[in-house]
């Protein structure tokens, strides 16, 4: 029986669709009650990328993290453990923390309109004011749970709450690809956050390939030059579908990891092997929300969260060792430029097509043979909504972006 899991991968045969094949159709990427179908099927019912655990440091710490329309609080307790609930109060449904982030005021957490409090595990332990009510237990009170998880320094959340499976099962082998990239050790250098007007799937079929990238990406293709070959690279097989190796080089000369000029200003991350310190670029996504951009010396990562059937609040953050940062040499915009200016790029074109997915005459897209990982996300959609045409047996084991150069 095969596993299932949300990760991606980019350890697969590419072998390129052997014709056009039809994405999804146009009105899944705008439709407001299709995006009611996806919300459950997807967000509510998965492992999702909640934010970094140095953003909630220190016990009575919290932040509130929106996944379509549920607030879910998450908050580290008096021992340092984090915990995950929803941010709503069993009183009479007021959301209990205001902010998006901060300090409890207390050791408890309390309901600003009654004042209805909790311990940091949940439990309702006082209802000022009250008056004497009968069969009223605070044990049947309890705030409503969320799952919570952490691989690599990232919070995990699962609106199952306890029917949740575990986090181990849906990263799949994303640990053991990383192992040695150190991810929990890491700090955010820089954090850009940016609302896109267009629909979450498009995001990530946009980080899925690389076809676009010639016309899109030059600075990216001025250090990546395999993308040069507008997203082939890495895809050619010979008549028994063997991989042929690729004689082009696959970065510029003189790269020594992913900037504007592919200079370094800090040492690659302490425990990689030689291999990995020459793989400047893997590109990896864990549905739905999180695409990794990792380089020998620092990560960028995105954290997806929609905010309507056309619109989604995109996190790009930029990871690096500690260390790394206090050095002299360490240039933060040396190392923000680059995924800054493609980011953005991406942002208005993905901007673009949900504007054009709007024509009365368009039934829906079309991926040519170097979108394989695209067409195998809108396949993965299907399965996972249970529509009707879609291969039987649902597997959410997915594919990463581009190829690791």
């Amino acid at each position: 029986m095969q596993s299932t899991t949300q990760a991606g991968t980019h350890h697969y045969q590419r072998i390129p669709l052997m014709r056009l094949e039809p994405s999804i159709p146009a009105s899944y990427y705008y439709d407001a009650r299709h995006y009611e179908r996806e919300l459950e099927a997807f967000w509510y019912a998965m492992w999702v990328v909640a934010g970094r655990e140095e953003e909630v440091p220190n016990p009575r710490d919290y932040k509130v993290v929106k996944i379509g329309t549920q607030g879910i609080l998450i908050v580290r307790d008096l021992d340092g453990q984090l915990r995950a609930f929803h941010n709503t109060c069993r009183h009479r449904g007021s959301i209990l923390c205001t902010d998006e982030a901060g300090t409890l005021r207390s050791r408890r957490i309390v309901c600003p309109y009654h004042s209805w409090t909790y311990e940091l595990d949940g439990t309702l332990v006082a209802t000022p004011r009250q008056m004497d009510t009968p069969g009223f237990d605070m044990k049947d009170y309890r705030l409503f749970d969320v799952a919570l998880g952490t691989w690599g320094g990232f919070i995990f959340v699962d609106l199952a709450g306890r029917a949740a499976g575990p986090l181990a099962e849906a990263l799949g082998g994303i640990p053991d690809q990383f192992t040695r990239y150190g991810f929990a050790d890491l700090r955010v250098g820089k954090r850009i956050v940016v609302d896109v007007q267009a629909n979450w799937k498009l995001l990530f079929e946009n980080f899925s390939e690389c076809f676009h990238c010639p016309p899109v990406h030059p600075e990216l293709c001025q250090i990546v030059s395999a993308y040069r070959d507008a997203g082939a690279w890495g895809m050619h097989y010979d008549a028994a579908g063997n991989l042929i190796k690729e004689l082009k080089p696959r970065y510029r000369e003189d790269a020594a990891t992913l900037t504007l000029d592919g200079t370094a200003r800090i040492p690659p991350f302490r425990d990689l092997t030689e291999e990995e310190r020459r793989t400047l670029y893997i590109a990896q996504t864990f549905r739905p929300n999180l695409f990794l951009n990792v380089h020998p010396d620092y990560v960028n990562s995105h954290m997806m969260f929609p905010t309507g059937p056309e619109s989604v609040r995109m996190v790009y953050d930029w990871l690096f060792e500690p260390d790394s940062m206090r050095l002299p040499s360490f240039d933060l915009e040396h190392y923000v430029a680059l995924w800054d200016v493609t980011n953005r790029q991406d942002a208005n074109n993905c901007r673009w097509q949900q504007e054009g997915l709007h024509s009365r005459e368009l039934r829906h897209g079309n991926f040519v043979p170097q979108e394989v990982v695209c067409h195998q996300f809108n396949q993965w959609v299907l399965q996972t909504l249970g529509e009707a045409g879609a291969p039987a047996a649902r597997s959410s084991v997915g594919n990463g972006g581009p190829a690791a150069v």
